[in-house]
């Protein structure tokens, strides 16, 4: 049965409504835009994909898809009612519950059964999940089947143990199969290219008769009777029947995990005792290291009983493995034994909501005032860039001396004024400066939005900065990581459900509290909601956690309602309770005697902006001191400022009046400005002849030209000479540029485009976020009871809102057909699944395939394997192997019935 196809048509029949779950649930599937379901359901079914899925569901989905994958027969599927019984405490109400959600993620289908059969819902896994869960789904190890295929010389080894047991097989009459590996030849770690692996079913094989016409038998696997062998036990206790002392607790050493070192675990086991008897070689670990405990010395001890009998397989000469059988069986048939549906209860300290929103405030005080002096000192100094990467060190402690803060610290103000784009990388001169043009000039409120909306989708760990050996640099590429925006994402999810689920109300008599969790509280919780991230998100979530806190996102370790807009990306609600947080910018300041200006509290951008320009900033904190020098007047009477406009302004804005030493500084250093002039000359322009360059200074031209005249022949302008050239050309004058070149040949489209630019106005993080969802229209956007067509009339198609993304392409996959065979983004995916299934099936296919000269061949092939991009198979007329590179097979036909035999009859 294909899953890939059964995913299309699952997808295709779903209603509007699942299909728009599904995509707001796994964004990814439409990036970009699927063309039809057929390419939506190869992505969904993709390794990439499964991955990101199966990363977003909590342990006991988690579970029961692993037991899916486990119990489920590739071809038939599993019950709801096998499910339960392979979970440790759910019951079928749990399983059916669960799968739910899991056929609404695309992880899980319903198998068709037949059109007569009134029984049970079968479900299955969708294709490759299987290998996205890793060989040792739920800690269990390979079958007997999977280990015989993968290990080379296994298949004779696993033989041995079913004659040394005794289990029923017919002898082969045609003596050795000489493909086989001689045990006395070559290392059998060393496999045979020219030969394939053979392969065995994964249920119980008898041994076949001899056949009419004196026909030699088919012996039986010796990997299907040892599973048949095991799974024949009803329990641990009847296959331990008789062990040596000590093997129960050895075997438990593997609830960790199937593998185990074992020294000389290829020792020979069919005498009493081995080579490997030896003390300190008898106990392997199964986490993966030896424990060296003696044994006793019983005919070769427990591990050696356990060998004979193939309840361990040697991997190589130092490491086992538990057979999935074994485990199965040790857990009374149980493939998972911790269920939980509920997540940990452990008890989380509570503080008060006032002292959180007190810390939150401060905080958002404090990263504001800090981005602001950030980024005067990257604007006056910008950061040089070391050829390692990154900023070094001395640049960084000049940045942390104008925060006041230590170098630790400065490294998270960086990385986020980089991720705000707020600073931005040069890369001509290799310079960090500062280009916070469009965030300066917006209020507080929108300002600290900018910066967390920006730190929530960047791709960066700014805690990695200062880590490893070597150290990683600030604003290095270390510190890249793809997976940031994901791992940040789920763990403040996780923090918002703790917040969520603060219990019971305190008396109304009492202060409101929330939780405050520790890292470790956090960390054990997204253990439970993400079980497949937990491991990489451990070294990062206290980075996180501390990043939130000085975002002001969290307050004394709480989650504030303002991170809760956040982590909703409610964006409006976010602004109108920072709104309410934070205390009205001030319009006032208060002039003293001696040259400073006290501001006493946060300044309008308006008027920071403007003072900033006539003092220079001094002290920290919301009460700012500027001072104001000669330097400072000079500065602002150079920007355009008049002595007379300065004190205008002083006097509008100051609560104080002007002191006279003040006035007598701005008067002063006015009038020292000016004795020079310094001109912008980018182009001269020369003619002999006096009149002419008269002529073209007169009247309105000189001005629209930029000409300063500095000789009655020569002028100069502030234009660019092929700008001046073609604006000359344009008032029909035929000028020549220096050099040869004639101004027709200079079209100056760079600058305007480059002055268009300048003009478009900057989009913080979140408003970008907002356009691309679609959730801002534009102003001439259609909207509800206005009519686009006029009055009376009927819009024509394609009139109406504008479309979110899962709305557009929702409206594609239902304009095209659901598939088209052996087209589209689907074809790989499904040739590589029928190839799976024929090995599974142990069956011949008909491949077909392009060669170089682009002519198709047809073949009639029993492929082997499929990896790395090509297929491996066996051509029985040729009796060889042949390789083929995936992406030139077109086609694969499954042929029913081909049984895996080669000429003389062995399977």
């Amino acid at each position: 049965m294909s899953t890939l196809r059964l995913l299309i048509s699952d997808l295709a029949a779903r209603p509007d409504s699942s299909l728009l779950r599904l995509l707001s649930l796994r964004p990814e599937l439409m990036h970009p835009p699927a063309a039809d379901f057929a390419a939506l359901a190869a992505r969904a079914a993709s390794r990439a994909g499964l991955a990101r899925a199966l990363d977003r569901l909590n342990q006991p989905q988690l579970q029961l898809l692993t037991a899916l994958a486990v119990v489920a027969d590739p071809e038939a599927g599993a019950t709801a009612a096998q499910l339960a019984d392979a979970v440790a405490g759910a019951g079928p109400d749990d399983v059916e519950r669960l799968l739910g959600p899991l056929h609404e993620l695309a992880l899980v289908l319903h198998a068709p059964g037949d059109a007569d059969d009134a029984g049970p819902l079968l479900f299955l896994p969708v294709t490759s999940v299987r290998e996205v869960l890793g060989a040792h789904p739920a800690g269990l190890g390979r079958g007997y089947v999977e280990l015989a295929d993968s290990l080379p010389g296994c298949r004779d080894r696993l033989a041995q143990i079913a004659a040394g047991l005794g289990l029923p097989s017919a002898p082969d009459p045609a003596g050795p199969d000489p493909s086989l590996p001689d045990p006395s030849g070559p290392d059998p770690a060393e496999p045979d290219p020219a030969r394939p692996r053979q392969r065995g079913p994964l249920e119980d094989v008898p041994a076949q008769e001899p056949g009419a016409g004196g026909l030699p038998a088919v012996p039986a696997d010796p990997a299907a009777l040892l599973h048949g062998h095991v799974t024949s036990f009803a329990g641990p206790e009847e296959l331990l029947a008789g062990a040596p002392e000590g093997t129960g607790a050895l075997l438990a050493k593997f609830d960790a995990g199937p593998m185990g070192r074992l020294a000389h675990a290829l020792r020979e086991v069919g005498t009493a005792a081995g080579p490997g008897a030896a003390a300190g070689q008898e106990t392997p670990d199964g986490g993966g290291v030896a424990t060296g405990a003696r044994a006793p010395r019983d005919g070769g001890g427990a591990v050696n009983w356990l060998l004979r009998r193939g309840l361990l397989v040697p991997l190589d000469d130092d490491h086992v493995e538990l057979p999935r059988e074994v485990g199965l069986l040790l857990r009374h048939g149980h493939v998972v034994t911790d269920f939980a549906l509920a997540p940990p209860a452990t008890p989380v300290a509570q503080v008060r909501t006032s002292l959180r929103d007190n810390a939150a405030t401060g905080a958002i005080a404090s990263v504001l005032r800090a981005m602001g002096v950030l980024l005067d000192s990257v604007q006056s100094a910008p950061l040089p860039t070391l050829r390692s990467g990154g900023v070094g060190v001395r640049a960084v402690r000049a940045v942390a001396r104008d925060l006041g803060v230590d170098v630790a610290q400065s490294y998270f103000y960086l990385e986020l004024a980089a991720m705000a784009k707020l600073i931005t990388l040069d890369p001509d001169t290799s310079m960090w400066k500062a280009t916070a043009s469009g965030w300066r000039p917006r209020d507080r409120p929108a300002q600290w939005l900018w910066l967390a909306s920006a730190w929530l989708d960047a791709g960066r760990l700014p805690s990695l900065v200062g880590t490893g050996s070597p150290a990683v640099n600030v604003l290095a590429g270390e510190a890249n990581r793809a997976d940031a925006p994901a791992l940040r994402a789920t763990a403040l999810q996780v923090l918002a459900l703790l917040h969520q689920g603060r219990g019971q109300a305190e008396p109304p008599t009492a202060e409101a509290t929330v939780p405050a969790p520790t890292v470790a509280q956090v960390l054990e919780h997204y253990a439970w909601h993400h079980p497949r991230p937990a491991r990489r998100i451990a070294k990062t979530l206290a980075g996180f956690l501390a990043e939130a806190e000085i975002l002001g996102l969290t307050g004394a370790s709480a989650l504030t309602e303002l991170g809760l807009a956040v982590i909703d990306r409610d964006w409006d609600r976010a602004l109108l309770l920072l709104a309410g947080a934070l205390p009205e910018p001030v319009e006032h300041i208060l002039l003293q005697g001696d040259l400073t200006a006290v501001a006493p509290g946060y300044l309008s951008p308006d008027l920071a902006a403007e003072l900033s320009l006539l003092a220079e900033p001094e002290g920290r904190g919301a009460a700012g001191v500027y001072r104001f020098t000669p330097a400072s007047v000079q500065r602002a009477v150079g920007a355009g400022r008049t002595a007379a406009g300065i004190l205008d302004f002083l006097a509008a804005h100051s609560a104080t009046p002007v002191p006279q030493p003040l006035a007598y500084l701005v008067t002063d250093s006015a009038a020292r400005h000016g004795r020079f002039t310094v001109g912008a000359a980018s182009a001269v322009v020369s003619t002999e002849d006096p009149g002419l360059m008269a002529e073209l200074l007169a009247g309105g031209l000189g001005a629209r030209l930029r000409l300063t005249a500095v000789s009655p022949t020569v002028a100069v302008s502030a234009l660019a000479p092929a700008e001046l050239a073609r604006a000359m050309l344009d008032a029909g004058h035929s000028p020549a540029l220096a050099g040869g070149t004639t101004a027709a040949e200079q079209v100056p489209a760079r600058g305007r485009r480059a002055a268009a630019a300048a003009q478009h106005q900057a989009v913080a993080p979140w408003e970008a976020a907002r356009l691309l969802a679609g959730e801002e229209p534009a102003a001439d956007a259609w909207e509800p009871g206005e009519g686009l067509a006029g009055d009376g009339q009927e819009a024509g198609p394609g009139v109406g809102p504008p479309l979110g993304p899962a709305e557009a392409q929702l409206a594609v996959l239902r304009s095209r057909p659901a598939w088209t065979p052996g087209r589209g983004e689907a074809a790989p995916a499904l040739v590589r699944e029928q190839l799976q299934r024929a090995i599974r099936a142990r069956s011949d296919v008909w491949l077909t395939t392009v060669g170089s000269d682009g002519r198709p061949e047809r073949v009639r092939l029993h492929p082997v394997t499929v990896a790395e991009g090509r297929v491996r198979a066996l051509d029985r007329e040729r009796d060889s192997e042949r390789v083929f590179n995936m992406h030139r097979v077109m086609d694969v036909e499954l042929i029913e019935g081909a049984l895996d035999t080669d000429s003389k009859g062995r399977p």
